[in-house]
């Protein structure tokens, strides 16, 4: 083989140098100083990036890229100060670079040099005549060291020399929030959004912090500082604070001339209103949802602002505007068929609450097609649950007679309970099953199943209308005709269960006289478990009363009589409770 390269290998030892080269810096990186500085910084170098750097602004004395990397590599090793030669030579070879001024003040305040930031600041107002900067980032370097009084006296100067009495407002807000002074804050907020609208969302936030003192001065610093912004502040704080309903009048007086930015301002409310559920909120809620429905110029989806303002008027508990909704729909030919059932549903439901079953039932057959299946039944069973409570229980249940599904079981099971059909009752409410209706009143069920299965006979007509009474609203009414009931029970057919469910009635409608006498009754030999859970109920109740001497008997002589009830560990810890060994929860 001879000693010349073969094209293949000279193919290859091409290839390879290409690749080599790719890997090699360029001539001009080698000799670029300030990427060298800022590799070695990025590796962590600090103290020789500083060292590069210093080199480059010899000979280039205002390069803020150098003066940056300066000021970044000497920050981590605590060398800051070294930097404030630099910063003059800068100003001196360039006095109209605007960032070597920002530069120097940060490096004159980490050097301690506080004396000379006046004049380092006039310097930059010479060059920038009107700026706000100067002052805020002399400001903000007062800050970073904790110099609340430096940096107040920057604003101050701010205003003054630039004869703006709202410059950096929003900065001496933030500052007064700090030092909880609450009405310097609320006035320079509402001077800030007056500026840029864009602060609004942090005013609102800062100053919705402010303790309950102060909120009342805040309102009144915000009313009277003039045009809307400071107003629509004053609104969102208000809706926060617990006057959902005053906020959204105030707001009315306030709104944008046109409809669009009438219809903004009152969606953002209304999400503020929804944050709670209370039904000051939720009278809130449907006066924006009508307020915007009035606004909106879509037919469809106004009628659909309009149910949902109907819904939240009902859950507020003003039918009469409600209905008022629900008409308008209703007249309205451009609602679509989907809100006209919606409305017509929530109407039904109105008419229910309000005990008005004739005109319900009548409104379910005039606009029974245009319900979903799920719906019509749902209404039904709600109208015949009214009609059972006020007495016609065989219209009731004829209503029912063809409701196969599980909730209608459940509902036929209960107009059974208030004929005192306890057989019935049992077997209906054992094909509905636990999963009929919610969870609160499976629950229920299987309470009801409980004190009705120990009972002799197969039917109680006084319980059942006691029952219907309890269901109607008249809970005390309920509990008198219990009490009665089960004092005419035998002491192992039930008589203690029927005062245990009595008596909690009782203290359920706040009545602790009867409440108590009646859990005593239920305290039986022949009942032990009804009897530990009668104790367990008294000392609850007694802790609720501040009577922790009474509640510490009971739940003793409950432990100490009935140490195999289940109720045992639960007893033990309100014991625990009534001694204060353990905090009330």
């Amino acid at each position: 083989m001879s000693g010349r390269p073969t094209p293949i290998f000279l193919a290859l030892g091409s290839v390879l140098t290409g690749l080599g080269m790719l890997f090699l810096p360029t001539v001009g990186f080698a000799q670029n100083p300030l990427s060298r500085a800022f590799d070695l910084e990025r590796r962590g170098s600090y103290a020789q990036a500083a060292e590069l750097y210093k080199s480059v602004l010899k000979d280039r004395p205002a390069e803020i890229a150098a003066l940056l990397g300066l000021e970044r590599s000497l920050t981590p090793i605590n060398r800051l100060s070294e930097l404030v030669p630099a910063v003059r030579a800068a100003i001196a070879a360039n006095p109209a670079a605007l960032p070597v001024y920002a530069i120097g003040i940060r490096t004159y305040a980490a050097a301690n040099l506080l004396d000379s930031l006046p004049h380092l600041v006039d310097q930059w107002s010479s060059v920038a005549p009107g700026d706000e900067t100067p002052y805020r980032e002399w400001a903000a370097a007062a800050l970073q060291r904790r110099d609340r009084p430096m940096a107040r006296r920057a604003y101050q100067l701010a205003r003054e020399r630039l004869r703006k009495p709202d410059a950096l407002a929003a900065e001496i807000a933030q500052l007064a929030v700090v030092e909880e002074d609450w009405l310097t804050a609320s006035r320079e907020w509402a001077r800030a959004v007056r500026q840029l609208p864009g602060y609004r969302s942090t005013a609102i936030a800062t100053l919705g912090a402010a303790p309950e003192r102060a909120r009342g001065e805040i309102l009144k610093v915000l009313d009277k500082e003039p045009g809307p912004d400071a107003a629509r502040i004053a609104v969102d704080l208000r809706a926060r604070w617990g006057d959902p309903v005053g906020a959204f009048e105030a707001l009315l007086k306030v709104l944008p001339p046109n409809a669009p930015q009438q219809v903004d301002a009152l969606q953002a409310f209304l999400e503020i209103a929804r944050t709670e559920t209370t039904p000051t909120y939720q009278l809130a809620q449907a006066r924006a949802l009508e307020a915007i429905a009035d606004r909106w110029a879509g037919a469809g989806q106004r009628a659909r602002f309009r149910l949902d303002a109907a819904r939240a008027y009902v859950a507020a508990g003003d039918r009469p505007a409600a209905r008022r909704m629900l008409t308008q729909i209703a007249g309205d030919t451009s609602s679509g068929p989907a809100v006209t059932a919606g409305a017509t549903a929530t109407l039904i439901e109105l008419l229910v609450r309000e005990g008005k079953t004739e005109e319900a039932a009548a409104q379910l057959d005039h606009y029974q097609g245009a319900l979903s299946v799920d719906d019509y039944l749902r209404l039904r069973r709600a109208i015949a649950a009214r009609i059972a409570q006020g007495g016609d229980l065989r219209r009731a249940e004829g209503l029912l007679a063809t409701d196969s599904g599980v909730e209608g079981l459940a509902l036929r099971g209960r107009l059974r309970l208030y004929a005192g059909d306890l057989k019935g009752t049992t077997e209906l409410w054992k094909q509905a099953g636990p999963f009929a209706g919610s969870r609160d009143e499976a629950t229920a069920r299987s309470v009801i199943l409980a004190l009705i299965q120990p009972l002799p006979g197969d039917t109680l007509a006084p319980l059942g209308r006691a029952f219907r009474m309890l269901d109607s609203g008249d809970t005390v009414g309920a509990a008198k005709a219990l009490e009665q009931v089960g004092r005419d029970l035998p002491a192992a057919g039930g008589r203690a269960d029927m005062m245990l469910f009595a008596g909690r009635l009782y203290a359920a409608s706040g009545d602790v006289e009867p409440a108590e006498r009646l859990l005593h009754a239920a305290v039986l030999k022949e009942a032990p478990n009804t009897a530990a859970a009668a104790l367990l109920e008294l000392g609850r109740m007694f802790i609720a009363q501040g009577r922790p001497a009474d509640a510490a008997q009971v739940l003793e002589r409950m432990i100490l009589e009935y140490p195999a009830s289940a109720l045992v560990p639960q007893g033990r810890r309100l014991l625990d409770q009534a001694k204060g060994a353990v905090p009330r929860t």
